[in-house]
Parts: C-alpha cells; sequence; structure tokens
C-alpha cells in the first residue's frame, strides 16, 4: 500500500486567472495541483487552459473542483494504460522477434522468458544442434554478472547498457561470446534484454 504524505493530502487554496481575466478560487488537495500541474506540461499548456477546460465541463450545480480531480485521475489513468500497453509482455515479444541479432529475454530468476529465431539459429550452428528438441533437452544459458546485480546496475544508469559475457551449453559442446544488457521494457516483471554479438 503507497503512503500519502501530509502535504499530499492537504487542501490548498488557489486563485486560477483565465485567458478571459476571469480569477476563480479552487481548493485541491495537493496532489491533485501536481497532477493538473503535469497535465498542462504533458499538454504544453497552462494551468488556467486546464482549469478553463474543467469550467467548461461542469454541469448545472456542479463543482469545478471535482471537475478537475476528475480530470487530474483522468489523464493519469490514460497515460498509465498507453504506458502498459507499450510495456506489455507482447509488446517486448514483438521487439525481440523484430530483433535481427540474436536476442534473448532473462527473468531475475536467471531464466529465458523470450528468445528469436536468431538466437536458435546462432544455437543450431555454434552447438551442432540438429532440431529444437535437441535445443531443450539439457541446454544451459548463463551470463557472467549475476541477473540481479545486472539489474541494480542498468536501473542505476539508466539509458545505459551493460557489456558482458554468456556461456551457452548443449549437445556436449560450450560456447562463449558477449552479450549486451539492456533493461527490457515491461511492467509486469523486471527483466533484461539480452542482445548477442556475433
Amino acid at each position: 500500500m503507497l503512503h500519502v504524505e501530509t502535504e499530499e493530502a492537504e487542501p490548498r487554496f488557489r486563485a486560477v486567472i483565465g485567458k478571459s481575466g476571469e480569477r476563480r478560487g479552487i481548493r485541491l488537495e495537493g496532489i491533485y495541483w501536481e497532477a493538473l500541474q503535469w497535465l498542462a506540461s504533458a499538454t504544453r499548456g497552462s494551468l488556467s487552459d486546464i482549469v478553463e477546460k474543467g469550467a467548461e465541463q461542469v454541469p448545472d450545480n456542479g463543482n469545478l473542483a471535482s471537475i478537475l480531480r476528475v480530470l487530474a485521475v483522468k489523464s493519469l489513468w490514460q497515460r498509465l494504460n498507453a504506458v502498459e500497453a507499450m510495456s506489455s509482455m507482447e509488446n517486448l515479444s514483438a521487439l525481440v522477434q523484430a530483433s535481427p541479432s540474436p536476442t534473448i529475454v532473462l527473468t531475475r530468476e536467471k531464466k529465458i522468458q523470450l528468445f528469436n529465431e536468431p538466437f536458435v539459429a546462432m544455437l543450431r550452428q555454434r552447438l551442432a544442434l540438429s532440431t529444437t528438441l535437441q535445443l531443450s533437452a539439457g541446454f544451459r544459458f548463463a551470463v557472467d554478472t549475476q541477473i540481479e546485480d545486472a539489474i541494480s546496475n542498468l536501473e542505476a544508469n539508466r539509458g545505459k547498457m551493460l557489456v558482458t559475457g554468456f556461456t551457452a551449453s548443449g549437445n556436449g559442446k560450450t560456447v562463449n561470446g558477449q552479450i549486451n544488457l539492456a533493461l527490457a521494457p515491461s511492467h509486469q516483471k523486471q527483466m533484461v534484454m539480452g542482445y548477442i554479438v556475433r
């Protein structure tokens, strides 16, 4: 459960002047003012623009503060839905399949979550595997950096990648190489994407 800070729940009074010069006195909790300010920035407008749009939607005997609260939550909800759609497992799978390089996604528990055809082709060639069934029997894949450490490192250095080694073994053969790790764009669980350098 999230913790609510005192200033987030404390009502604040603000006087907002619209483009027409009309002055509106509004009392909202701090968290709503922050959300409305974010909405104004996201739409390249101003707080007074948001208040004007809200005022246009107030029904008879309605309340502007209530409309502004709804606008704040609705805008954040829509943004959350858009971000979750972009960072869904389906979209992550599409990114992996679209990569021309051998690509995998590893979970925090060191399991391969996703992989693409170039990854399978590389293993077939370098481990002399004839079938996918042979790949699943006794196949092992490990990276030189602990996944927990890789995730911590990548979270601390957003926008960066981590270069490390990998070992793949199967069919009595072992292959070593270099893999570039990046945080997987997924909201469902923390994972890393690995791009194998040929």
